[in-house]
């Protein structure tokens, strides 16, 4: 759809839009603006938000708005933006056509990374690193502005085709910026883990590549599934066409769809018939399987390690120094990382551990006393250190937990920390009264999920009022979470 929208606000708001502006006026005691969007879009992608926002600009059509207290931390974080923007452009082969490409950094119970809204991108705060760390998010929504806004999936069904391109081409658009063609590999190590571990969480219908969701909810479904499973069916294909091959055809795949939608059967045929010169190559594909099979991916094609070997060696070291009584390193030789290596670290000591065989008081305080990671301002590494601390009923970040999951609202984090504290013997009232007593600062989406997550493991054992005070912010929770489609219908990370 297209659409022209007048939005009438208070005079001291700001409104902003998935659109261009063409004028703003005073009214009287308020403002109009009056904004229009000539680009195509599906109905998921129209958004407004109205606050008090201050705007600074990263390029002649890039900006952030964001509140006072954030819009120039925020400025910071995101700078590289255009920069991004045109290696989107030169890798996709076709310009951006939104014209604008604007920034809102939300308040924080914001329930996602990003949502890539065409010309007003939502992000959350929860990337504020003060080191640009976590731009890549950033990355992945201008992606989006091709791979989902430009050619969208025809249903949730074939959600892959939006996510699993875009993390694909999220990951080119950092191989660029890093000069470094083995950043792809390592950042799809990250990414192979949390698949991993997202198998565990899911049902097995819902593991597959191309769902049947029916008349049932999507969010229901959401996971990292469409993301790192649609990655790696990419790269799978990528790895046997060869890599110039694919990256042309990818700019085939935009060019033919863009301004429609296409279903998985359309992905294939189009694949087939643009490769229909390499036969033998097109026979070892495994379409079923791959659309239709459970669990992880029927093939994994193979990741360079070479940038993770720092990482995957000093967890060898920390999981000696627990489990052999090994002294711990006596130097922070991570002061020299990336943010991304130090999670690369985290995720391979997680792997590592058994799930019933967690790490020791001893060894979790001598690491946080030695990187500090409880006081960390990034958040994927202070999540990542809480989903290491919890299993261990280690009391002491109870505090940092009940902080961390109550001053943001972003559904990667909160939802696993819920739930690793309600199946601890110290954090399992704890995760319901914290719950109970924060609902009202989460989005409505937040509240029915961990509203869902913790009545669903409650009722593991006995029916009682705790799982009934729970059970009653379900519904509630869904009739609100719709009410706010018009915002944020479907979102990232």
């Amino acid at each position: 759809m297209t659409y022209n929208a007048i939005v009438t606000v208070p005079k001291w708001a700001t409104c902003v839009m998935s659109a261009l502006l063409e004028s703003s006026e005073n009214v009287d005691s308020s403002k109009r603006y009056s904004w229009k969007q000539t680009v195509p879009i599906s109905s998921y992608l129209f958004a407004l938000a109205v606050g008090e926002l201050e705007k600074i600009d990263l390029s002649q059509r890039c900006a952030i708005w964001s509140e006072p207290g954030t819009v120039k931390a925020a400025a910071f974080e995101f700078s590289e933006t255009e920069e991004f923007l045109s290696l989107a452009e030169k890798i996709a082969g076709k310009e951006y056509v939104w014209k604008r490409y604007d920034l809102l950094c939300l308040p924080p119970s914001f329930p996602y990374g990003g949502m890539e809204n065409p010309c007003l991108t939502f992000v959350t705060p929860t990337l504020l690193a003060g080191d640009k760390s976590l731009a890549d998010v950033v990355a992945h929504e201008i992606a989006h502005s091709w791979t989902g806004n430009l050619v969208t999936n025809a249903t949730w069904d074939h959600f892959w085709l939006n996510e699993g391109w875009t993390t694909w081409f999220q990951r080119k658009i950092m191989v660029a910026i890093k000069k470094n063609p083995k950043f792809l590999d390592f950042d799809a190590i990250d990414g192979r883990k949390h698949l991993s571990d997202a198998m565990g969480e899911m049902a097995p219908k819902d593991t597959r590549l191309v769902l049947d969701i029916g008349d049932g909810d999507p969010d229901d479904s959401y996971s990292s599934v469409a993301y790192e499973k649609g990655f790696t069916f990419l790269l799978y294909l990528e790895r046997l066409m060869g890599t110039q091959q694919f990256e042309k055809f990818f700019q085939a795949y935009v060019k033919r769809f863009a301004s429609h939608t296409l279903t998985s059967d359309e992905f294939k045929e189009f694949f087939c018939e643009y490769f229909k010169g390499k036969g033998e190559a097109l026979k070892s594909i495994d379409w079923d399987l791959w659309f239709y099979g459970e669990g992880m991916p029927p093939v994994l094609p193979e990741l360079d390690q070479s940038m993770a070997a720092a990482s995957q060696s000093l967890a060898d070291q920390w999981l000696a120094v627990d489990r052999e009584g090994k002294a711990p390193p006596a130097k922070n030789e991570m002061t020299s990382w990336s943010s991304l290596q130090i999670t690369c670290f985290l995720d391979d000591l997680a792997q590592k551990i058994e799930p019933d065989n967690p790490l020791k008081l001893s060894t979790l305080n001598a690491m946080d006393a030695l990187y500090k990671f409880s006081e960390s301002r990034n958040s994927e590494i202070l999540y990542r250190y809480c989903e290491l601390a919890i299993p261990a009923e280690d009391e002491s970040v109870i505090p940092v937990v009940v902080r961390f999951i109550t001053t943001q609202g972003r559904l990667k984090f909160v939802r696993p920390l819920y739930r690793a504290l309600f199946k601890t013997k110290m954090g399992k009232k704890l995760a319901v009264d914290t719950f109970l007593k924060n609902k009202d600062f989460y989005h409505p989406i937040g509240v029915k999920m961990i509203a869902a997550d913790l009545s669903a493991d409650y009722k593991e054992g006995s029916k009682t009022t705790l799982s009934a005070s729970l059970d009653k912010w379900l519904i509630p929770g869904a009739v609100l979470a719709a009410a706010f489609a018009v915002v944020a219908f479907r979102t990232r990370h």
